[in-house]
């Protein structure tokens, strides 16, 4: 107990000199308490044996929330979750002369319809049926969209879902070799099923013979739609 009183008492003298230091700024005094009572080196005392004890509980209180807040972290972390649609897993069905494509969203596909006739064309028209909301239209130059008769054909892609075009060159367009009539570009719009097809409205030889009579192909004729 006695020498409790004496740490207790050096620290209160401590204090009190530190105290004078700080507060007394140019002064140079120091002031040193003559007689400390019992009473209050048992304050002392106590406070400096509680405190610590204090201090090391909250420390340990931190240490512990410090590492049960670790361990949460690094439990852990959750697995992306990816739809269908972002990775683009949804396919396009495209019907075409009977036959089905598969292909995705984004995806841009080649429309071809192939011709072979046993003359030269002097002229033709047609029309190429597709859904806009599937299929987007992308828009090529003639010699692109019209292999063979170029610059001699005129086309009208304007309207919703159909694309309208037709030819006249009296020199003649040579299909006898079957190339391709038209090839138009299309980019896929969303997932599920959809169709392209072509219309023949008429088509004529160079010597006026007529291989179309009522949208219906007649004569020596080969033709197939495809996707390339």
């Amino acid at each position: 107990m006695l020498r409790r009183k004496i740490i207790a008492s050096a620290l209160t003298l401590g204090m009190a000199f530190s105290l004078v230091l700080t507060g007394c700024s140019g002064e140079g005094k120091i002031t040193i308490p003559t007689e400390t009572t019992e009473a209050q080196q048992g304050t002392t005392a106590q406070v400096l044996t509680v405190a610590p004890a204090t201090t090391q509980a909250a420390t340990e209180a931190e240490t512990v929330a410090k590492a049960t807040e670790a361990e949460t972290e690094f439990e852990g972390f959750p697995e992306p979750v990816y739809t269908e649609e972002a990775v683009n897993n949804e396919p396009c069905t495209i019907n075409v002369d009977g036959k089905a494509y598969t292909h995705y969203i984004g995806d841009v596909v080649t429309y071809v319809f192939n011709l072979k006739t046993p003359e030269a064309l002097e002229d033709f028209q047609a029309s190429t049926n597709y859904d806009a909301g599937m299929l987007e239209f992308i828009e090529g130059t003639p010699s692109q969209m019209f292999p063979l008769a170029g610059d001699s054909a005129v086309y009208n892609c304007e309207m919703p879902n159909v694309i309208k075009y037709n030819a006249v060159k009296i020199s003649g367009m040579d299909y006898t070799q079957s190339s391709y009539l038209v090839a138009f570009n299309f980019r896929v719009l969303d997932s599920g099923g959809t169709a392209i097809s072509t219309t023949l409205e008429y088509m004529d030889s160079v010597k006026s013979e007529p291989y179309v009579s009522d949208y219906k192909i007649v004569g020596d004729i080969q033709y197939s739609e495809e996707i390339i």
